[in-house]
């Protein structure tokens, strides 16, 4: 792994761990009918689920689904009232964890796996500070 990628990866770990506490167990509301509890549980879900599907391509070798935007949209739906459901304090705990093991698994895959994933050109599989940022960013705002 290049260490750019591995602490990118570091670096927003960390301040999704400064975030998660300067929520504490309030709750906070955001557009669209999420709140930061919410968005946390997302953060999540999505760490969680990209490391299960690293976890097989590194075990089978084969072929990624690619997924769809659309898809993607329907998986946060069926999952917002879930993610809603959660206290702050909980879903951060779930975002920090999933974030720690996503990143050891990325820092762990060997060079050949690393090379074909980003011949792959989706950067968020390896590079989860993007997803996380975007995310950040908007509880930040709601926080000032």
């Amino acid at each position: 792994m290049t260490s750019d990628l591995g602490a990118r990866n570091r670096a927003s770990r960390d301040r999704l761990a400064a975030v998660t506490a300067r929520l504490g167990g309030r709750s906070v509301e955001l557009p669209g009918g999420w709140t930061a509890a919410a968005v946390l549980a997302h953060l999540a879900f999505w760490d969680a689920f990209v490391a299960a599907r690293l976890e097989k391509f590194a075990r089978d070798r084969g072929p990624m689904e690619p997924g769809s935007d659309a898809l993607t949209d329907l998986m946060n739906a069926a999952g917002l009232p879930q993610w809603l459901a959660l206290p702050a304090a909980a879903a951060g705990e779930l975002a920090t964890g999933a974030a720690a093991a996503v990143d050891r698994l990325i820092e762990g895959l060997p060079t050949d796996a690393l090379d074909e994933i980003r011949a792959m050109k989706r950067p968020r599989l390896l590079d989860r500070s993007l997803h996380r940022k975007e995310h950040l960013d908007e509880i930040e705002r709601a926080l000032r």
